[in-house]
């Protein structure tokens, strides 16, 4: 390829080392078959020169004349390919196939310099993908791989791992492959250019020879001297030297010929046909629009398209398709003939030619879809006669297996189409029979649940007494199962069991336990409907003496199904408290130890709605001594009107007084030690008198009221932390204000966990209730922390930031820019704490992007240095999760600026110490920037900053 012989053939190094001569010799029309090979040639040459550039450390003049030969031989490559009108058949023709790697370089130079130069890029796309089309129309099957040019075996028996020629021809076959991976690229570029037509404009071959004959011999040889002030210009193509626009109508046109061709390769003869009739003969007379008309004649011809420039005359004898011709086998091998013989006949005719046409498809394995074919009987009985007769000539047994195949597919969805084949003595023994419904018995519906349970429990008594309520149904399983069953296994409702245990020794013991647990079992399902429903059905056999037992057992459960919702379905829920004024009787008072439960239920269900002067009045009628969550409830009651910040300040001390002592006297002693009897059983009775008040509090779902609550437990928490002198582990609350240290003074709690289980427990109740409330999304995240949860503690912390705005536009002034402390916005004043910031320090270190750990110090304002040290310390002996060029957008301190390039120089991170300095902390640093400007940009900065740590903690990705 590099030593041509000397009868006239072209040299590659002739022409590039004297460029006087290029311009003759690529023009010279008798050496146009050279063309192609010497355009190959000097694609490789560059190619070769741009890979000896990156082999390995050169000096700089070496780089320079290795990128200016790479440029020159890329010119004189375009330059021989424009001599050639740039005709990509025309090359493919006349070069190896292994060469199509070079011709693919060369196409993406192509494809390349327009965009480079940021011109119009349709030359260069239309280009590639004709040569994409090309391709796949001359690669559809694969060629033989190649015999071994050297021996595989080595004398000394070693075998030989590769062999060049298979290297090559592997490569060619990786090359098409990806090359076919564009076509359907290719087919909506050519499409779309078809359908909107624009003029494009091709560059001469001018626009390379200029470039190269002016500047490469100067540049060649200040290369070669080492001048680099010369070197600094690489030559390039020049596309105002020479050019052709090509008009809009030829080139759609064009784009209209390569689509017949496209869709008559891939065997698309309808849409070819369609096409075709549009295509018409050029306007201008340029090779790059042309079109071969001998070609479309044959096209217009095949596919029967009249009325066309290319349409052949009358002279031509058309063919006549009928009978005659449906017994011509050597056309029926065309699929052509065949779709042209469904087209051009019609009634019982056509018919015969879609059956006969469905049976060569069959036999001859091609994928499509027949069943749409042959619709009618006759069209299937000359299918299968049709088929009968290819198959006897087939012995193929994978081409059979795949007919059966076939075959099975339509005997699904063609009907009686086995049946049929079978009278036609095809062979049907591998074709299996489905399944049909049976003519003399008509279809059943499936049995139902209800049926389906009958038949599988049958006549059970035990799973009627499970599962049926009516009082009839139940006494006669009672009766059938006699001593067999067991009545306590039965839970009953804990108001009732002192009712239920004066009857232990009476006859009507078991119906009683049965139908309380009947009732039971609906209050648990919260079907209350049904449970007064019921509960009128079992009256008469329960008895008068149980009547005030079951009223009030009616009003808990009634109670119990309405605390179990949510505030806003009480709202919608027709749910009053006109039966609750029984608790206030105090002839009707149930003094037990199961009725406590009750009472918190009705009082709770009271508040929630609204009624708390009710709860405030009348519960000075229940016996405090006997239920000690009264003082409580009418504390709850008078706080919730309160408009006085004076008297909820006083429900507060009351509330304070109350129930710190139970608290406290609930406490096991320390050191676990035991105490003496009656200090145990004093204990004792405290920690169920407190089980009690946790139960009432925990059914409260009025927001205020939780707040109040909630209050209290952080006042109890943040009062032992003071003692531990461990301030840091405070926690905020909304109304912890109205608490006051000086009401009582013994708050000696050695176990917190009390306090925290019933903290958590009002914080989850207070976000379900209200999840947007900044004051209960500030707590609960401060819990979390102190509760170690770092990263529940920084999700709520984001959701705190993200109530005020949900774009985070927040801006948090840092401290050495006192004069814009004024102009600070409301909400960001109103949102800035410092413990927040130190807090959220500390869970993005533990969460392990050490980075913005560093990053979230910028907002403090007081002990910033300490924290900043701490941050450098942890990034300095640890492993980050972030990257930290990726973290630069976040810088607003310039101290932030110096402790990470210090990190970054030490670290040798010189991608990340660049992108540091060159944009991302260039504000922070710059005292030119108006102060105007600088905060919005930090403002900006801040917004970015609190999104990512967002996207991060919720693993969401922005």
């Amino acid at each position: 390829m590099d030593n041509p012989d000397t009868n006239g053939e072209l040299s590659w190094f002739e022409l590039f080392v004297d460029p006087t001569v290029v311009s003759k010799a690529i023009l010279d029309p008798e050496k146009k078959k050279q063309l192609p090979k010497l355009c190959m040639q000097f694609t490789d040459k560059g190619l070769l020169a741009e890979r000896e550039k990156e082999r390995g450390k050169l000096a700089v003049e070496e780089l320079m004349l290795f990128e200016r030969k790479s440029a020159s031989m890329k010119l004189c490559a375009m330059a021989t390919f424009a001599a050639l009108d740039f005709d990509i058949e025309f090359v493919i023709d006349n070069i190896h196939r292994n060469e199509l790697l070079t011709l693919r370089v060369l196409a993406d130079n192509f494809y390349r310099i327009y965009n480079e130069k940021n011109l119009d890029a349709t030359f260069g796309n239309w280009l590639f993908y004709r040569f994409v089309l090309s391709i796949d129309r001359r690669n559809r099957l694969d060629p033989p791989a190649p015999r071994a040019t050297i021996a595989t075996t080595l004398s000394n028996g070693q075998i030989m791992p590769l062999d060049p020629a298979s290297v090559k021809h592997e490569k060619t076959q990786r090359t098409i492959l990806e090359l076919k991976d564009h076509i359907m690229k290719a087919k909506a570029f050519i499409t779309e250019l078809s359908e909107v037509p624009r003029d494009i404009v091709a560059p001469g071959i001018q626009c390379f020879l200029k470039p190269f004959i002016e500047l490469a011999p100067k540049a060649m040889t200040a290369a070669f001297l080492g001048d680099r002030n010369v070197l600094i210009e690489n030559p390039s193509a020049d596309f105002e030297a020479e050019k052709v626009i090509l008009p809009a109508a030829d080139v759609a046109n064009k784009c209209l010929s390569e689509l017949v061709v496209v869709h008559y390769t891939n065997g698309e003869l309808l849409e070819a046909k369609k096409i075709l009739s549009r295509v018409t003969k050029p306007k201008t007379a340029h090779p790059m629009v042309a079109i071969d008309e001998d070609v479309f004649r044959a096209y217009c011809a095949i596919l029967n398209v009249k009325g066309t420039d290319y349409s052949t005359s009358g002279a031509i004898k058309p063919y006549i398709f009928d009978l005659n011709a449906l017994n011509d086998e050597e056309n029926r091998k065309s699929e052509v003939w065949r779709q042209r013989g469904v087209q051009e006949t019609s009634g019982q005719l056509q018919s015969v030619y879609k059956a006969e046409n469905a049976a060569c498809s069959v036999a001859e394995n091609h994928p499509e879809c027949i069943r749409d074919a042959i619709k009618t009987t006759a069209e299937v009985e000359r299918f299968s006669k049709v088929l009968k007769k290819k198959l006897e000539g087939i012995r193929d047994k994978r081409r059979l297996q795949r007919i059966r195949a076939q075959l099975q597919f339509l005997c699904a969805t063609i009907p009686d189409l086995r049946d049929i084949l079978a009278a036609n003595e095809v062979d049907v023994k591998g074709l299996r029979q489905f399944v049909t419904p049976s003519q003399h018995q008509n279809l059943e519906r499936p049995p139902s649940t209800e049926q389906i349970s009958n038949s599988l429990r049958g006549n059970d008594p035990f799973w009627a007494l499970m599962t049926e309520f009516d009082v009839h149904i139940l006494k006669m399983a009672l009766v059938e199962l006699g001593p067999f069953w067991f009545p306590l296994k039965m839970p009953v409702s804990e108001f009732l069991l002192d009712t239920l245990e004066k009857r232990a020794n009476t006859p009507i013991y078991t119906i009683t336990r049965l139908f309380l647990s009947k009732l039971y079992q609906l209050s648990r399902m919260h079907n209350f409907r049904g449970y007064l429903e019921t509960l009128s059905s079992y009256n008469p056999d329960l008895g008068q003496d149980m009547g005030v037992d079951l009223a009030f057992e009616s009003v808990y459960v009634k109670s119990l199904i309405s605390n179990a919702h949510m505030p806003w379905k009480i709202a919608h829920w027709d749910v009053t408290n006109a039966d609750s004024a029984l608790i206030f009787d105090q002839k009707l008072i149930r003094v037990n130890e199961n009725s406590a439960k009750m009472y918190n239920q009705c009082i709770s269900l009271m508040l929630n709605l609204g009624d708390h002067q009710i709860v405030f009045d009348k519960g000075g009628q229940i016996p405090i001594d006997i239920f000690k969550c009264i003082p409580i409830a009418r504390m709850f009651g008078a706080f919730i009107p309160a408009t006085d910040e004076s008297v909820a300040k006083k429900c507060a001390d009351g509330f304070l007084r109350s129930l710190t002592p139970v608290i406290v006297g609930a406490q096991p002693p320390r050191g676990g030690m035991r105490r003496e009897h009656d200090a145990e059983k004093k204990m004792l009775a405290f920690r169920s008198q407190l089980v009690l008040q946790y139960h009432m509090m925990s059914l409260v779902k009025q927001k205020n009221l939780l707040d109040f609550i909630l209050a209290y437990f952080v006042f109890l928490h943040n009062r032992n932390m003071l003692a531990k002198k461990q301030s840091h582990l405070k926690i905020h609350a909304k109304l912890v204000h109205l608490y006051s240290n000086e009401t009582i003074t013994n708050t000696d709690i050695p176990n917190l966990d009390d306090v925290h289980q019933f903290l958590r427990m009002i914080i989850e109740k207070a976000y379900s209730i209200s999840k947007t409330d900044e004051d209960t999304l500030r707590t609960y995240a401060d819990f979390l922390y102190i509760e170690k949860d770092y990263q529940g503690a920084a999700q709520k912390y984001m959701e705190y930031f993200a109530v005020q705005d949900p774009l985070f536009r927040i801006n948090f002034i840092p401290p050495d820019r006192p004069d814009d402390l004024k102009k600070m916005e409301k909400a960001s004043e109103k949102l800035y704490d410092e413990q927040i910031f130190h807090r959220l320090r500390i869970c993005t270190a533990h969460s392990g992007f050490l980075t913005m750990s560093l990053l979230t110090c910028q907002w403090l304002r007081t002990g910033k240095s300490k924290s900043f040290t701490k941050s450098m310390r942890l990034l300095a002996n640890n492993e980050t999760r972030d990257v930290g060029a990726n973290c630069a957008e976040f810088i607003i301190d310039i101290q932030a600026v110096e402790l990470l390039s210090q990190n970054y120089q030490a670290n040798r991170m010189t991608k990340s110490l660049n992108t540091l300095y060159t944009g991302a902390s260039s504000l922070s640093a710059n005292q030119n920037v108006g102060p105007v400007l600088s905060r919005e940009e930090m403002k900006r900065r801040t917004c970015r900053m609190l999104t990512t740590l967002s996207s991060t903690y919720f693993g969401l990705h922005i």
